[in-house]
C-alpha cells in the first residue's frame, strides 16, 4: 500500500504539471529590418516588454532585429504562412500590387495628413488592413520611419518648380513604377538599379540621384555620394506592425486586446516624435555638408497637384479601380 505522503506528493506533481500547461506562455517571433539600437528596434522591444507585462507573462514576443529571419519580402510571405508570427517592416507589393498604397506619391504631403491617414480608422490604415486580411494577416499598427525625399550627387536647379527640366537620371527601386512616372513628370529621367549597387552608381555617375528613402536612410548609407537632398514629402516611409491572423486568434480575447492596444500606443507615440526626428536627420545631412532643400506647404501642394493630375492616371492600375477611386474621393478630387 502506498503511503499518504507518496500519494500527496504525486498529487502535487500532477497539479504542478497541469498548472504549467495551463499558464505556459505563448511565444511569438517578431521580425524587423531595423538594427539594434535604432528607433525601430527599440520600439519593437518596447512593444514586447509592454505586452509581456500587461498579459502577466502569458504572451512573450521575441524580437529578431536586422532581418535575422530573412529579407523583408520573404518575411512578409512567412508571416502570411504562419512560419513567422509577427513583423514590423514594409509590406511587399509582390504579394499584392495594391499594397503600393503605402508609397503612392503625394497622397498626403503633410505630417497632419499622414497621421490621420495611417492611424486606426484612417484611409490608408483601413485599406492596408483589408488587403492583408485576405493573406491571413492582421494589422496592429504602424511605426513611422519618416517622410520621403530624393538625394542627388550634384546641385539641383529650380528644385521648387514642378515644371523644371533637369538633365539628371534618378534611380528608382526595381518595381518602382509609381516613382518612375513621378520623377519623369518632375523633369528627370529614371533608371532601375538594385539597392546594393546604388552607392557605386551615384559615385561613378551611372545615376545622378535616388528616390524612395528618407533623410535618415541617405545619411546612414549614401551621405558620401550625396550633395543635395530634396525633402519632397512624396511618400511616407513606414514599418507596418502586423501578425499572422491564426497566431492572433490563438490568443485569449483579453490578450488580443492588449497586443492591439500596445501596438496603437507605439503608433501614436511615434507620430509625436516623427517631425522632430525627421528634423534631426535633416540637420545631420546639413552638418555633413549636404545642401538640404525643404518646401513650404504651398510648394508641397503644388507638387501634389501636378502629380495627382498628371501621374496618378498613369499608375492607377497599381491600386485597382476601387481603391484608386476611394483615394481620389479622400483627397477631394471627386
Amino acid at each position: 500500500m502506498r503511503s499518504k505522503k507518496t500519494i500527496l506528493g504525486s498529487a502535487l506533481v500532477a497539479f504542478s504539471l497541469m498548472a504549467g500547461s495551463v499558464f505556459s506562455a505563448t511565444t511569438l517571433r517578431l521580425s524587423t529590418l531595423d538594427k539594434p539600437g535604432s528607433d525601430g528596434a527599440i520600439a519593437a522591444e518596447e512593444l514586447a516588454s509592454r505586452v509581456k507585462e500587461r498579459t502577466d507573462g502569458r504572451v512573450v514576443i521575441n524580437v529578431y532585429p536586422a532581418s535575422q529571419l530573412g529579407d523583408w519580402v520573404e518575411v512578409h510571405d512567412q508571416v502570411a504562412q504562419g512560419a513567422v508570427d509577427m513583423a514590423m517592416q514594409p509590406l511587399a507589393s509582390t504579394s499584392d500590387r495594391r499594397l503600393a498604397i503605402g508609397w503612392f506619391p503625394f497622397m498626403f504631403p503633410t505630417y497632419e495628413e499622414i497621421e490621420k491617414a495611417n492611424t486606426k480608422g484612417g484611409f490608408v490604415h483601413e485599406v492596408v488592413n483589408e488587403i492583408i486580411q485576405e493573406q491571413d494577416m492582421t494589422l496592429l499598427g504602424i511605426f513611422g520611419v519618416g517622410m520621403g525625399g530624393a538625394g542627388f550627387a550634384k546641385k539641383v536647379d529650380n528644385p521648387a518648380d514642378p515644371n523644371a527640366k533637369h538633365s539628371m537620371k534618378v534611380r528608382v527601386w526595381p518595381g518602382g513604377v509609381t516613382h518612375r512616372h513621378m520623377m519623369e513628370r518632375l523633369g528627370f529621367s529614371a533608371a532601375t538599379i538594385p539597392w546594393a549597387e546604388l552607392f557605386t552608381g551615384m559615385q561613378t555617375g551611372v545615376v545622378d540621384g535616388q528616390i524612395g528613402g528618407t533623410a535618415e536612410m541617405t545619411y546612414n548609407n549614401l551621405k558620401e555620394v550625396t550633395k543635395t537632398w530634396l525633402q519632397y514629402n512624396d511618400h511616407f516611409e513606414s514599418n507596418w506592425i502586423f501578425i499572422n491572423t491564426s497566431s492572433f486568434n490563438s490568443l485569449d480575447e483579453a490578450d488580443q486586446k492588449v497586443l492591439m492596444d500596445v501596438a496603437q500606443e507605439i503608433t501614436k507615440e511615434r507620430f509625436v516624435q516623427l517631425r522632430e526626428r525627421d528634423a534631426e536627420h535633416l540637420q545631420s545631412l546639413r552638418d555633413f555638408g549636404i545642401e538640404v532643400v525643404t518646401f513650404t506647404d504651398e510648394e508641397l501642394n503644388n507638387f501634389a497637384k501636378v502629380v495627382r493630375e498628371d501621374v496618378w492616371p498613369k499608375i492607377s492600375d497599381e491600386l485597382g479601380d476601387d481603391i484608386y477611386n476611394r483615394l481620389r474621393k479622400e483627397v477631394g478630387l471627386d
